[in-house]
């Protein structure tokens, strides 16, 4: 799922857009498409079940459909095979009918052509279906490719990104994510001032991830210093969760968060990114700084030994979730879940994900 505003003319621009705002290419399932007059809102995507549990996909989806109250939907369905998809498509073109949501078309995608399911008119329609619009033929996709946001293949790469990179530097990350968590503890003994400033320095680490506007530049490379510091503050409770209320807004109140850490989040952090403040108005905007955000977070998971991996890709999952990424919601998930299986917050985003829970504030 992933809330947006972007304003197209027909399908074919949907159709070219969408790999840009799930940020992989789509196969073998099916998308719905919010629609508010000419906008694109709430985007979601499942894979394709066996014909038996169509229902029980479509029941996953329709919850926050209803909450989007679109005045219509596009139905996508992505198949490899001729009629693969038809199940689910009619099974959730049935439930929008039962649910008062129009749908607008039902397009089916293969081979790189697409058909409607709703025109018969062959000038229109031809039976050979059309061919997929390129990018550079619909301006919307010239927002995303102007901020360097660029689909993977499909969703395997989602997984290939998440999957450890075992650099060189990875002892000496274990290394110094021992000395800091050391450091750490003889502050925590020492007075309220000393942990003050160790948490203020995990702060000022994070801030260089989460610079994720147009004029920030391009993410620096950490040391393996910088990264250690990184995994042992989301061993801190506090942190963790305050984190996850500062790049998730309206997910976790900040007003749980302890005094001083908000206000050292406040001084130190770049302000979160919220879709309705200032240039964040802007859809396109929103969309590519949530897209370097996750691409940040991904790249500091894949770097971090096994180990110090289960907050890190928690928060990450929490993130991906309240911008509605199921798919990599769920990876995030098992990687973490089988380094520590007992981790609580790892469990119970997972159980949100099962029962298609959003979290309160997501983007819209």
């Amino acid at each position: 799922m992933n809330p947006t505003r972007v304003r197209l003319g027909g399908p074919s621009d949907i159709l070219a857009v969408l790999p840009y705002q799930l940020g992989f290419h789509p196969r073998e399932s099916l998308v719905v498409v919010s629609l508010h007059g000419t906008r694109m809102g709430l985007v979601q995507r499942i894979d394709l079940p066996p014909p038996e549990h169509a229902a029980a996909a479509v029941e996953a989806m329709l919850p926050p459909l209803r909450r989007d109250a679109p005045d219509g939907v596009l139905l996508l369905g992505f198949e490899r095979c001729e009629g693969d998809c038809l199940p689910l498509v009619a099974a959730m073109a049935h439930a929008c009918h039962e649910a008062g949501v129009a749908v607008r078309d039902r397009l089916v995608i293969r081979d790189g052509r697409w058909f409607s399911l709703h025109c018969t008119d062959a000038a229109c329609c031809p039976v050979g279906g059309r061919p997929l619009p390129q990018p550079h033929e619909v301006p919307a996709v010239a927002e995303f490719v102007g901020r360097e946001i660029s689909p993977l293949a499909d969703r395997a790469a989602l997984a290939d990104r998440l999957r450890p990179t075992a650099p060189p530097a990875s002892d000496a990350v274990v290394a110094c994510a021992e000395e800091w968590l050391s450091t750490r503890r003889a502050a925590y003994d020492d007075s309220a001032s000393a942990f003050h400033e160790i948490r203020r320095r995990e702060l000022r680490t994070w801030a260089r991830v989460l610079r994720c506007r147009d004029e920030d530049g391009p993410f620096p490379r950490l040391s393996a210093r910088e990264l250690a510091r990184l995994a042992v503050s989301l061993t801190d409770v506090d942190i963790r969760d305050a984190m996850v209320a500062w790049i998730c807004p309206g997910a976790l109140t900040l007003e749980l968060v302890p005094e001083m850490l908000r206000e050292q989040m406040v001084e130190v952090l770049p302000a979160p990114l919220r879709p309705d403040d200032g240039p964040e108005a802007d859809p396109a905007t929103h969309s590519a700084q949530c897209q370097r955000l996750e691409r940040r977070l991904v790249t500091v998971c894949a770097a971090l030994p096994e180990a110090w991996t289960v907050p890190p890709l928690t928060v990450l999952a929490s993130f991906t979730w309240w911008r509605g990424d199921g798919a990599l919601t769920r990876m995030a998930l098992e990687r973490a879940l089988a380094v520590d299986p007992d981790y609580r917050l790892a469990r119970l985003l997972e159980r949100m994900v099962d029962l298609a829970i959003r979290p309160f504030g997501v983007p819209a």
